[in-house]
């Protein structure tokens, strides 16, 4: 499985008063990975749209909080797609502090949307084709 790794860094505009991240920048890291990981994989979102694929629809998110990331500091994120199922993904995150030490993991759970003009959401989940799991085999 392929992994997308990137260096951030945490500035003074993801701090809290307190100094450390406020958790929603997380969500935005994790976001941006995520299209990151897409992209480095021939899947940009423009490519996805010619495809007809909507978009990626969170279901579910969360996070494991570790040791607190403050300003300054370089953390590395890891990003890979942990499972496949039929209509859906399950994108995994992992930040670690430069001297190693685990800060939090994460994961996003996503839906496999297409246009659906004709279903009362106008979009519906469909499944996910095999030549897009194949770019991320290992």
């Amino acid at each position: 499985m392929k992994h997308l790794v990137q260096e951030l860094t945490v500035e003074w505009a993801h701090c809290d008063a307190a100094g450390i991240v406020f958790y929603p920048y997380f969500y935005t890291w994790f976001d941006q990975a995520t299209e990151r990981l897409f992209s480095a994989n021939g899947l940009t979102y423009p490519e996805l749209r010619t495809r007809g694929i909507l978009g990626m629809p969170l279901l579910e998110s969360g996070a494991r909080y570790e040791n607190p990331c403050q300003l300054g500091e370089r953390l590395t994120m890891d990003t890979w797609v942990d499972e496949w199922q039929r209509k859906t993904l399950l994108v995994k995150h992992r930040l670690t502090h430069a001297d190693g030490r685990p800060a939090l993991e994460g994961f996003e759970r996503r839906a496999w949307v297409v246009d659906a003009p004709d279903t009362p959401r106008g979009m519906r989940a469909e499944s996910i084709p095999a030549d897009v799991i194949t770019r991320f085999d290992a």
